[in-house]
């Protein structure tokens, strides 16, 4: 039995029961002695699960039809949740705004809910205790990528190859053990220098417009920093400014359509339209771009401690090396996922910090520790306010949801979660309970980090900025590196003024972005 506080326990308890005394109270034989009676049984069960949600046969004809043939009705007890619409359930609300949506179900209806959905059923898991169920421990149990994991995809993926996030169970162990060393403290140390040489040259430039007074968009202009240093640290060749803004393209182009699937945001264009981005052109482009890059190196290899040179060099457990396609996929997903979550987390911390003066100050004095030089990795036990101001920006950033498929019939909670039904946890809803970060949860306060006590009183998956479980994100210290660094580097030579009177607003783009941009006028130091 997981560990519940007792608010949630008695919640569970009698929503749980009273259930399963409806239940009982309607039973039918599920065992009929002929095939009238087990059609007679299939029939009753199917009208009967029509008081839990009343749309679920126009979403699952199919499975609708096997309860009337066969007298078996859907799993039961089922969670509370949302009616929604015939087919689509609540698949438009959710998409309009997954934010607010998750957050008044959770409201409404506590720390487990039911979301009808097409295809696929969700259920909301939003207590700590509950999501470490799903998350961690789950060898093959639960997976982050489950319409991919069927023979026909399987056989295609081994033949054009795989990124670590598609993969599950031991081949998932065996090539995180492959990839490890380019996020540990050794590699961490060679490319540090270069993240911050690359951090000091861009940042640089907003020189230009300091002091003219111009507003400017933060959030469009942390990428043209980040990336380029990202690159550098993966390839330790020149990128020219048009392959940088190429690639920018192509990984946001990716993460739509990504989102798409979640049904939280618009698909892209899919039409390979000269003279359009769309997910095609994208596709192939930065294919080509890294493929190019992997076949210059093996062709001139160098002695080089990049991010690049790590992979050539990561072997399987039978000495066998990545193959071509699953160096250029790991290559599209380190990019992805190493410039384009930092560009939005940091988007966030500077967006809440700058509206707490007392916040920013101690971080202003916490910087002048470094005397003005640009900052190393030995540097960052001296900038623990500065990750926890990361911390907390990530923390009320908070995805929509952090999903994965059940691949086997489960139970959380008393409720019973079939074969491929999708569970997920809103870090939106469990960054802001007030169970775990006080009466006043939608403040910005570091201390919320930067207090030991507070950290050990809440749950462990209280906070899951860098996720949980087998999937749990490999490249965290590399993060907190670049956002330690960046946040030196900046307020060491500008300071940055919000536009009066504004205040940040959620927008999903696979990453939580802030919708319409950071609005802010530098001046220097």
């Amino acid at each position: 039995m997981l560990p519940l506080d007792a608010e949630t326990l008695g919640h569970l308890h009698s929503n749980v029961s009273a259930e399963r005394l409806r239940v009982s109270q309607n039973s039918v034989t599920t065992a009929p002695e002929d095939e009238r009676n087990r059609w007679v049984s299939g029939r009753r069960a199917a009208l009967a699960s029509l008081a839990d949600d009343p749309f679920w046969p126009t979403r699952k004809p199919v499975r609708a039809a096997y309860s009337l043939a066969t007298g078996r009705s859907r799993d039961r007890p089922v969670p509370p949740g949302p009616i929604g619409l015939p087919v689509l359930g609540s698949a438009i609300p959710m998409a309009r705004d997954p934010f607010t949506f998750f957050q008044r179900c959770h409201q409404k209806y506590g720390d487990i809910y039911r979301v009808p959905l097409p295809i696929h059923s969700l259920v909301m898991v939003n207590h700590p205790e509950l999501t470490g169920h799903y998350m961690e421990n789950t060898e093959l149990k639960y997976s982050m990528t489950a319409p991919i994991q069927g023979r026909l995809a399987q056989l295609l993926i081994s033949k054009l190859g795989s990124p670590v996030q598609a993969l599950e169970g031991p081949r998932l162990r065996e090539r995180r053990r492959m990839l490890m060393p380019m996020f540990g403290k050794r590699h961490l140390t060679h490319v540090s220098d270069t993240f911050a040489a690359e951090f000091v040259e861009r940042v640089g430039r907003w020189a230009q417009r300091a002091d003219s007074g111009v507003e400017i968009d933060l959030q469009h202009e942390l990428p043209k920093v980040t990336l380029p240093a990202f690159l550098r640290s993966m390839f330790s060749t020149a990128i020219t400014e048009q392959e940088i803004r190429e690639v920018d393209i192509d990984i946001r182009m990716g993460m739509r359509a990504i989102g798409a699937g979640m049904l939280m945001m618009r698909p892209p264009r899919i039409l390979p339209i000269p003279g359009t981005e769309n997910a095609p052109r994208s596709l192939m482009r930065i294919t080509r771009l890294c493929h190019r890059i992997v076949k210059e190196r093996r062709a001139n290899p160098t002695d080089t401690p990049d991010l690049l040179n790590v992979l050539l060099d990561a072997r399987y457990s039978d000495d066998s090396p990545l193959t071509d396609g699953d160096l250029v996929l790991e290559l599209t997903g380190l990019i992805g996922g190493g410039y384009e979550t930092v560009v939005a987390s940091l988007s966030w911390t500077l967006a809440l910090l700058l509206a707490q003066p007392d916040h920013l100050a101690r971080l202003y004095s916490e910087i002048d520790s470094l005397n003005g030089s640009v900052p190393t990795i030995t540097d960052l036990s001296r900038l623990e306010w500065a990750k926890s101001c990361f911390d907390e920006g990530q923390r009320l950033q908070g995805g929509p949801i952090n999903m994965r498929y059940a691949m086997v019939d489960d139970e959380i909670g008393g409720y019973p979660i079939p074969k491929y039904t999708m569970v997920g946890t809103s870090l939106y809803v469990v960054h802001r309970d007030p169970r775990w970060w006080g009466d006043d949860p939608n403040t910005y306060d570091p201390m919320n980090f930067h207090d030991k006590q507070r950290v050990k009183a809440r749950p462990r998956l209280a906070f899951q900025a860098f996720g949980a479980g087998p999937h749990h994100c490999m490249g965290t210290g590399m993060a907190y590196m670049n956002a330690q660094y960046l946040l030196a580097i900046i307020f060491q030579r500008y300071r940055l003024q919000l536009r009066p009177g504004w205040t940040p607003q959620h927008r999903f783009t696979f990453s939580t972005t802030i919708k319409d941009g950071l609005p802010v006028t530098i001046t220097r130091a």
